[in-house]
């Protein structure tokens, strides 16, 4: 069973290469074919150790570390990838550019969905 991410969550996953990779949850649209974008941007950072909900500081630190671009995702790929929600962090208006230039393009059948794995993108 998926796990159940919502707007603002930070997550962690393990990637291929055995470093944790993290992303951060903007948006998640409804899709014709009931599936779901989830619109996310990484963190430009990955760790040798998992970090866990419980390393408060480290979420913390975290939430300080730049940002890559917005990505729109299925969500059946950010799935695969066996996220772990370890915070959250609220969205701001100001943090969806990436977001709304995409949606535009969406919109009007000029963008798409990333379907490649998670760590790929």
């Amino acid at each position: 069973m998926p796990p159940n991410l919502s707007v603002g969550d930070i997550c962690t996953y393990l990637r291929s290469d055995g470093l944790w990779g993290f992303f951060w949850v903007q948006r998640i649209d409804p899709l014709p074919d009931g599936s779901a974008a989830m619109s996310l941007r990484k963190f430009d950072v990955n760790a040798d150790d998992e970090v866990l909900a419980e390393h408060v500081d480290d979420v913390a630190e975290l939430k300080g570390l730049p940002l890559l671009g917005h990505f729109p995702i299925v969500d059946s790929r950010v799935f695969e990838a066996a996220p772990r929600v370890i915070g959250s962090m609220p969205v701001a208006d100001e943090d969806l550019e990436g977001y709304r230039i995409w949606r535009e393009a969406f919109d009007a059948g000029e963008a798409g969905v990333f379907t490649l794995a998670l760590e790929e993108i």
